[in-house]
């Protein structure tokens, strides 16, 4: 797991700039968009909100409707640069002419050149901000419509004019997600879309649209290339059968999936850049249901994909190959086989036939190196796969849930560098998390693997509809993050930019971590490797012994502004940033300055099953890392009192307020009004003035435990250099002292022996020189075996006389001649072996036990031959 080392840095916090960036800016934003739904009522969007977005260390964020464009880069060196000229103004301030607030003419200039303002028509709060796969275009998504802008190059918005820049953008389906319709639950692009510009849409009412977007063609963005309403495909039995999204305008009628059918979430089993995916994986769509039902789509393609290769070899028509052909053969050779096994392999082939019976496309990728595999989505079986599903969960959860959001971890293999001889693809399964609305993560596992599906043909239709077979999930753990329910409400995950098997999981108090490694990896080797004898208790014994690491490297706890739903956290990793864990509150940003892996900094020790040991060695900590005080947003509010004069006091008795009070019905209303609003500020104030008190009160006590352990560290320094020897003699430690005195002495003669080349060398040190050479007569005795000495090692450890390090070489010398002969004996050896049962021993285990043998032997020989070379430079030099 990463350890948190700082938090919000101050580059981030106010007044840096960096802060102005994520603050809301009441002035431009005096009214706030209400979106109305199909009834004229206001209704906010629910789900995660992802209005925080990057692009290397570029960050999108939309504040309200409008979105903010700056670079963390420049932020930290603005920050930092304008740290001194800051304190240079705070103390002019006493002179100027400032405000009730400590605010002057010159605050104006922090802000300016924090972020740029991006123009885009979009009317409502932003919900969501995606960045395609190539990162040249943006999907700005609100509760009911999706906008799709061409974003420019990073040069061009971090030039000098630091004015609002208009975005070319292209509504998304004009009539297809409007205000009318149903909701947004997620939006996706493929990872597979040819030159990145596929998007997938999904609706709250369960339809899944499939959108090729081109700048050229205005038509790819008012209609989808495809259409799926899971409601209709769900109940369909034939291919047929229309399963099309309904057009706009036409009635929909009352169906019992509407309410059992209600999209939560979706996302795709792989991201379709790693050569170790299986096969299937990049083109299969999981949909999560707030029911709690678990559904998948697969393959869910374009009319154009494409694939990354290397050189000729591609690994995922491989994988893909290798899946169908052990599919057919199984189904072939199996005479119980069902017909729904028969016609899934008789599609599954004519899919694949179709594909590779195509004049493949291929285009350079952007490095060069790659190539870039276009294909043509086959005619037939169909373009709409069979909607697989719903999973069964095993053992079943008992408690009532609704899913907030889904994540899908695919059981990669091991990274072979696009190695065709040693590339292995990889394992049909998949790791599925869903995050509830009541504050826990229930982490499955899907072992057959989704492959894919289609509706049968007319004639197969009733014998595929007997014979359907229930898919299941395996409830792995159960997570609880947070017992507060309300906090949950716009959960949601983020991958690791570093490592696929670690999860940030971000809600209203705070971000926590979930890290699978500790069994995750162990699983694979178990599934890549499998083993009918004793796997159930093996497989429970790795689930039981080593479960999910959780820590919370985010807390938030909103004790003054109203507790509202932040966005995911973005994690970002640069050489000038570190390794940064990023969201914001309503008013300002909250991060985390994490521990990257040792393999990020030096790329020749990378771990890539175990990126983050537990027990890895670790810098000593001093002081914990706690968040930099920030202060609440009350002291910087404008008070509401002269707005309430303004609005609710005639002009004509103004002036009378300055003047003595009359009592009056009126004015003690308009005393009792102004009461109201005076409370509730002095209360908030003195609530922050309470918190402030509190916090110094412990940073006090923080700094006295400080000093304590700085002490603590201090003696032990001194007790390991022996500088405490005269304090020691007094407690009894006084071998610690002259042990170290002894130890410096032994080194200063080493030096002498080593650093002098006069021959009269030996006169001056005579009296070392004979401790010297009997230390050297000894070491030689214990090194070097003495002529006609035949006694094994063995032999001596039975008699009860001590081992010596040459007797432990040539007694292991010994034992790899004999096993060696007796290898070779067995070999030549005719023998039945249909008599006796093999007993299959992974490759990967002989393997690393072969290793280990190797690493002691040549760790022994490397001992032994370093002190015989010691000994004879010491013998030449006496």
């Amino acid at each position: 797991m990463p350890r948190v080392l700082s938090y919000t840095p101050s580059w981030l916090s106010r007044p840096s700039p960096g802060f102005d960036l994520f603050a809301q800016s009441p002035a431009k934003n005096k009214t706030k968009a209400r979106v109305p739904n199909g009834n004229g009522s206001s209704s906010e969007a629910s789900g995660p909100r992802r209005t925080i977005a990057r692009r290397g260390t570029e960050v999108f964020v939309a504040v309200g409707n409008e979105i903010r464009w700056s670079d963390l880069v420049l932020l930290k060196e603005k920050g930092a640069s304008d740290g001194d000229l800051r304190r240079s103004r705070s103390s002019r301030r006493r002179g100027s002419g400032s405000d009730a607030y400590g605010n002057d003419a010159h605050d104006d200039d922090y802000a300016e050149g924090a972020y740029r303002v991006l123009k885009v028509p979009v009317y409502g709060p932003i919900t969501q901000l995606i960045i395609s796969p190539r990162e040249d275009y943006i999907a700005i998504v609100t509760s009911h419509t999706v906008h799709i802008a061409v974003l420019p190059d990073s040069s061009h918005l971090s030039a000098l004019d630091s004015g609002p820049l208009k975005l070319k953008a292209f509504h998304l389906g004009p009539t297809t997600h409007v205000l009318e319709q149903a909701p947004i639950a997620s939006v996706l692009w493929h990872p597979l879309g040819y030159q990145g510009r596929c998007l997938v849409t999904i609706t709250k009412d369960a339809v899944v649209r499939l959108w090729e977007i081109n700048r050229e063609d205005r038509w790819s963005f008012d209609n989808p290339a495809l259409a799926i309403d899971l409601k209709k495909l769900a109940n369909a039995t034939s291919a047929e059968e229309d399963v099309q999204a309904s057009t706009y305008g036409a009635g929909k009628g009352f169906s019992p999936d509407s309410v059992e059918l209600e999209v939560a979430s979706a996302c795709f089993g792989g991201s379709g850049q790693l050569t170790t995916e299986y096969g299937w994986v990049p083109m299969t769509l999981w949909l999560a249901m707030t029911e709690g039902d678990v559904y998948a789509l697969c393959p869910l393609l374009p009319n154009k994909w494409e694939w990354e290769t290397h050189a000729e070899f591609s690994p995922y028509m491989h994988s893909l190959s290798l899946a169908i052909g052990a599919k057919l053969a199984m189904v072939s050779s199996d005479e119980g086989a069902s017909d729904a096994d028969t016609e899934i392999a008789e599609q599954q082939l004519q899919w694949i036939s179709g594909i590779q019976d195509q004049n493949v496309l291929t285009t350079r990728g952007e490095l060069g190196q790659d190539i870039v595999e276009v294909f043509t989505r086959p005619s037939k079986p169909g373009a709409v796969p069979k909607l697989q599903g719903p999973f069964q969960f095993d053992p079943e959860i008992e408690d009532d849930f609704e899913i907030s959001d889904i994540r899908v971890i695919g059981l990669t293999s091991q990274d072979s560098d696009y190695d065709h001889e040693n590339w292995e693809p990889g394992l049909p399964g998949a790791v599925v998390c869903l995050l509830t609305n009541n504050g826990k993560v229930h982490i499955c596992l899907e072992l057959d693997g989704i492959e894919g599906q289609w509706l049968p043909t007319g004639r197969n239709t009733a014998a595929f509809q007997d014979d359907g077979l229930l898919q299941s999930l395996t409830v792995l753990e159960t997570i609880v993050l947070t017992s507060e329910p309300s906090d949950a409400v716009h959960a949601s995950f983020t991958a690791d930019m570093l490592s696929q098997e670690l999860l940030f999981v971000t809600y209203s108090s705070g971000v926590h971590s979930l890290s699978l490694s500790p069994w995750l990896a162990r699983l694979k080797e178990e599934l890549a490797n499998p083993s009918d004898e004793g796997a159930l208790f093996r497989l429970s014994s790795l689930l039981s012994s080593t479960p999910t690491l959780v820590e919370r490297p985010l807390r938030i706890n909103p004790e003054y502004d109203t507790p509202a739903p932040i966005p995911a956290a973005i994690v970002l990793q640069d050489s000038d940033l570190g390794y940064l864990l990023l969201t914001s509150t309503g008013s300002s940003p909250v991060a985390a300055l994490l521990e990257p892996p040792l393999w990020t900094l030096d790329p020749s020790t990378r771990l890539p099953d175990h990126p983050y040991e537990p027990d890895a060695p670790r810098d000593l900590q001093i002081s914990e890392p706690r968040s930099a005080y920030q202060p609440p947003a009350v002291f910087y509010r404008d008070s509401a009192l002269p707005k309430f004069i303004e609005q609710h006091v005639p002009a004509h008795r103004r002036p009378a307020l300055k003047d003595e009070i009359k009592l009056s019905p009126a004015t003690l209303d308009l005393l009792s009004q102004a009461h109201r609003i005076l409370a509730a500020e002095t209360h908030a104030l003195g609530l922050a003035a309470a918190d402030l008190f509190r916090r110094c009160e412990r940073l006090v006590s923080e700094f006295g435990e400080q000093i304590a352990r700085v002490a603590e560290v201090a003696d032990r320094i001194e007790r390991v250099t022996g500088e405490d020897e005269e304090e020691g003699d007094e407690e009894g430690d006084g071998a610690v002292g002259l042990a170290n005195e002894r130890i410096e002495r032994r080194i200063e003669r080493v030096r002498k022996v080593e650093g002098t080349v006069d021959e009269g060398w030996w006169e001056g040190v005579e009296c070392e020189g004979d401790e010297l050479g009997g230390e050297v007569e000894s070491v030689a005795r214990e090194v070097l075996a003495p002529e006609g000495e035949e006694r094994s090692g063995v032999d001596r450890e039975r008699e009860g006389e001590a081992v010596l390090p040459w007797q432990r070489v040539e007694e292991v010398r010994r034992l790899v001649k004999d096993l060696v002969a007796q290898a070779k004996e067995a070999a030549n050896e005719p023998g039945d072996t249909a008599a006796v049962p093999a007993v299959r021993v992974p490759s990967d285990f002989r393997k690393a036990k072969v290793a280990q043998v190797r690493e002691l032997l040549d760790r022994e020989t490397a001992l032994v031959e370093a002190a015989t070379e010691k000994l004879d430079r010491l013998s030449i030099a006496m």
